[in-house]
């Protein structure tokens, strides 16, 4: 500790490499020879959270840090002695692979992990970041292998997702939203370079049962592949001229997070991002009113209102039809809060997740207890849905879709949905009469 702050760590391991093999003397300073700066986990993450840094960075020691104070250690004899989670000795399988073919091949273990969660009824939240994790350590791992295969990458870089990938709310049929910040040096040779590695990624993950996202939101796309300079470009024309295509391309990148190489390049970006929507009213209620073009399927007389042509035909868009809505509305009300979130120095600890954003607003009083109940209970009820009905999907060897049939539901299910979609109802009039 150095002025009530946590800055180090030392272990035996440290001692013995760094003390011992390199015969420096016990009388040096423990600030030569500690660990500066370690990864730790906060007292309220997941124990996988834990495990998933140890087996990315090979290491054996985390700090559980309280308000960045450090509260208790874990170490994997704590892992193995108190959880046996399966989604941990998948990533670590993840992490060793070497070739594409065998990366493809732990699919089966993916989706066996989803619906043992799903048949336990885990918490809504505590799915959706187990499944992200797994999904970042393909992406992570592909990347990797992918600089293998080319060689190593010619500047700096750093990948990015987008969508539920970012907000760690991902679910069997969640595709591949991301992109790539290169650094302003960059040459179109780099370009190339980075061109390709994209591409491995992307169809190493489409192998792996990620789909491509069919709006071409991915770092393959040129567009999405571009030095920081340009990605700041983006956001200023998005909050200059929120137009409906571009407000699609900034909806889409307003949740996004870090996965790989340098962690500033998304850092200057987020600021950046942030800075365009500080007060920004203009931005901030179109993307209201986009959020509002999408109704939930219950007519005035509270039948259900039902795709009525296609494959889907008579059956509830799910997606479209609630979560969407909800997690759309949560972002526009969660942008408004951006002005306060800055720290001293400029920066904002941005959040994409829509629980972590629907804490926020309750304890910025921008929503009160019962709203906050309402919408995170509505939140969670439609995912669980979701989730069962692809569960169900894929133990009867079908492919998983959002498309439900209302027939399905028992009458409490069905009860409890109207009254879901009544209150997202209600939730957009007071959105509207605040912002449009």
């Amino acid at each position: 500790m150095q002025n009530n702050q946590f800055v180090g760590l030392i272990t035996d391991k440290d001692m013995t490499k760094r003390v011992v093999a390199e015969g420096i003397p016990t009388t040096e300073m423990i600030t030569a020879v500690m660990t500066e700066n370690p990864y730790s986990v906060k007292r309220g993450d997941l124990v996988i959270t834990a495990a998933a840094l140890m087996m990315q960075h090979g290491i054996k020691n985390i700090p559980v840090v309280d308000n960045g104070i450090p509260i208790g250690l874990i170490t994997p004899s704590d892992l193995v002695q108190n959880h046996r989670i399966q989604a941990i000795f998948l990533i670590d399988k993840i992490n060793k692979i070497e070739r594409l073919e065998q990366l493809a091949k732990l699919t089966i273990e993916r989706q066996a992990i989803f619906e043992a969660l799903v048949e336990a009824k885990v918490a809504i939240g505590v799915i959706g970041q187990v499944m992200a994790m797994i999904m970042d350590a393909y992406n992570r791992r592909l990347v990797v292998m992918a600089e293998v295969y080319l060689g190593a990458a010619p500047c700096e870089y750093c990948w990015i997702v987008a969508g539920s990938h970012a907000r760690n709310e991902v679910h069997m049929l969640s595709d591949q939203d991301h992109g790539l910040i290169l650094a302003d040096n960059a040459t179109e040779a780099d370009k190339v370079y980075f061109h390709h590695l994209a591409m491995y990624v992307s169809k190493g993950m489409a192998l792996c049962g990620y789909e491509l996202c069919s709006g071409r939101f991915m770092a393959v796309t040129h567009k999405w592949c571009q030095p920081l300079a340009v990605w700041k470009t983006y956001y200023q024309k998005w909050a200059i001229n929120p137009e409906y295509d571009l407000l699609l391309e900034m909806s889409v990148f307003l949740d996004s997070r870090y996965i790989t190489g340098n962690p500033q390049l998304v850092n200057d970006l987020q600021a950046c991002m942030c800075q365009q929507l500080v007060h920004n009213a203009r931005v901030i209620s179109a993307l209201a009113r986009n959020a509002l073009l999408q109704k939930p399927p219950l007519s005035i007389f509270r039948n259900w209102v039902l795709v009525k042509e296609g494959e889907n035909a008579n059956t509830l868009d799910i997606k479209s039809a609630a979560l969407s809505i909800i997690v759309n509305l949560v972002r526009v009300q969660y942008l408004q809060l951006i002005a306060q979130l800055f720290t001293t120095d400029g920066a904002v600890v941005y959040k994409a997740n829509t629980e972590e954003r629907l804490q926020l607003l309750l304890e910025h009083k921008v929503i009160n207890e019962a709203t906050f109940k309402d919408l995170l209970g509505a939140f969670q009820f439609i995912s669980q849905i979701r989730y069962s009905h692809q569960l169900q999907a894929l133990q009867q060897g079908k492919i998983p879709n959002n498309h439900i049939n209302p027939n399905a539901f028992n009458s409490f299910e069905r009860t409890h949905l109207r009254e879901t979609f009544k209150l997202v109802t209600s939730y957009q009039e007071i959105m509207k009469m605040k912002f449009c």
